[in-house]
Order: structure tokens, then sequence, then C-alpha cells
């Protein structure tokens, strides 16, 4: 199934128009490194930082072929932000563009992380610090908000898209169980009560 997703969109990926095929490749990759530079907490939350970059400001992607990006790359195995950089770059630039797309997500990581544990690492308890990361926790946690706040403002727009989202989190959130049921949970009841969709 997740085959078939991936081969759909290297289908679509052969249907871009040509204004999408010519974006150069450099721009891609400082475009990713960036986005990888100034984010924190993974895939879901530097998710509206790529729409921002990718679809309102630049328009090398549609809004609606983003969403559906993004909900693949969570289904997809692996880290999101690399899934999502993976398939946008693909789209944007064929194999060099996701090459070049993963490495602008995963370099800033890697260097922060080497500068860290090889400068950084005794100071980690100190006050300071320790409030720095709160700080950065609470962060995280608003930009998880708002990228639900965007999604859910594109998706939920009839009562199915609602019944379909609220079965997840009760699966998930009330019942307690492993995400990977929501995730099933959810995709069977949506094939259900969304046969336009299939």
């Amino acid at each position: 199934m997740v085959k078939n997703m991936i081969s759909n969109n290297n289908i679509r990926c052969n249907e871009l128009d040509k204004e999408e095929k010519n974006i150069p490749l450099l721009d891609i990759f400082w475009t990713f490194f960036r986005i990888g530079l100034l984010t924190l907490g993974g895939g879901l939350a530097m998710s509206p930082v790529m729409r921002h970059e990718l679809v309102i400001k630049r328009h090398w992607v549609k809004d609606s072929d983003f969403c559906s990006i993004v909900a693949l790359a969570t289904v997809i195995p692996g880290a999101i932000a690399v899934n999502i950089a993976y398939l946008l770059g693909q789209r944007l630039g064929g194999k060099r563009g996701l090459i070049l797309a993963i490495l602008g997500v995963i370099l800033p990581s890697f260097i922060i992380i080497l500068f860290i544990v090889t400068i950084l690492f005794p100071f980690f308890y100190h006050p300071t610090v320790v409030n720095f990361l709160r700080g950065c926790a609470i962060a995280v946690l608003g930009q998880l908000g708002f990228a639900s706040f965007v999604f859910s403002r594109r998706l939920l727009r009839r009562w199915p898209h609602f019944i379909v989202c609220a079965t997840g989190i009760l699966v998930i959130g009330v019942f307690g169980m492993h995400p990977i049921f929501g995730l099933i949970a959810a995709s069977l009841l949506g094939y259900w009560l969304c046969p336009g969709k299939k």
C-alpha cells in the first residue's frame, strides 16, 4: 500500500509543469537547510515552516499537494522530517533534488548536535541551560499546536473528516492504544466514509 502511494507520488512528479521542474538545486538545498537550522521539534513541528516556505512564500507546491505529502510522510516508516524532505525534494528536483533536500534537513541537526556534544555537554545541568531547554519544549508544543490548527482548518471540512479524526484521537488518547492502531482505525473508517477519495 505504501509502495503504491509512493509510486503515485512519482507519477505526479512526472506531471509537474515546467515552472516547478526548473527550480535550481542550490535553492532546494538552501531552503531545506534553513528550515532544518531554524526549527525545533522534528517533522510535524517543521511542517508549518515548510508550508510557509514552499507553498506560501515560494509557490513551489500547491497547498493541497503539500497536505497530501505530509500525510504520506507520516505513514512511511522513518523520521517524518526526512520523509517530507524526500517527497518534496523528489517532486521539486528529481533524484538530485531529494538528496539535496534530505541533506539540507539533516545537516543542521548533525552540526548542532556535534557542537553540543563536543563543547556544551558539561553545561547541560546549568540552571540557565535547563530553563532554556524548558522554553524550547514549550515553543515546540506551540509549533505542534499551530501545525494542528493549519492542517485541521485545511482538511476538516466535512462531517466524515471529523469522525475519522475523532476516531484516531479516541483510540490513541482515550483508550491508550498504540498509534498504529489509531492510524489503522482512522484509515479504514476514512476509506469507508469517503468513497469519493478512494
